[in-house]
């Protein structure tokens, strides 16, 4: 995760996986949980802006960490945490989407207050080709 401060009182987290398009790894989600809790407690802070690098803000879950560990690990207990509090972070959250939103990732999208979207954004569903949900 990237992290700026472009204007007073607005953070600029940005997804920094680029050659995974961004996906969504245990680790990821980990961060992105600790740094909006930091953000949550900063009084200083009056919301918080979603990106990410390269050309996808989310390509959902990272595949290659599934069939390693497994797909029912995408609903082990820590990782619905990191959901819930990323759904809970009491501040605006906008997402600007510059790319991809897929599966997971459109749904971090849709966990934000405001999407802004580039004429390059691409939101998708294609969990199911792969018999996930």
């Amino acid at each position: 995760m990237l992290t700026e401060e472009p204007s007073p009182g607005i953070r600029l987290l940005t997804l920094n996986r680029p050659e995974k398009l961004n996906a969504l790894s245990k680790e990821l989600l980990g961060e992105l949980r600790d740094l909006l809790a930091i953000h949550d407690a900063d009084a200083s802070v009056g919301c918080v802006v979603l990106t990410g690098a390269g050309r996808a803000f989310a390509a959902g879950a990272d595949i290659s960490d599934m069939l390693e560990r497994g797909v029912a690990s995408y609903g082990d207990p820590e990782r619905l945490t990191c959901w819930r509090a990323i759904e809970g972070f009491s501040k605006p959250i906008i997402a600007a989407v510059n790319g991809y939103a897929l599966g997971g990732g459109l749904e971090l999208a849709l966990l934000c207050d405001i999407v802004i979207a580039s004429d390059a954004a691409k939101f998708a569903t294609p969990e199911i080709k792969i018999g996930s949900f």
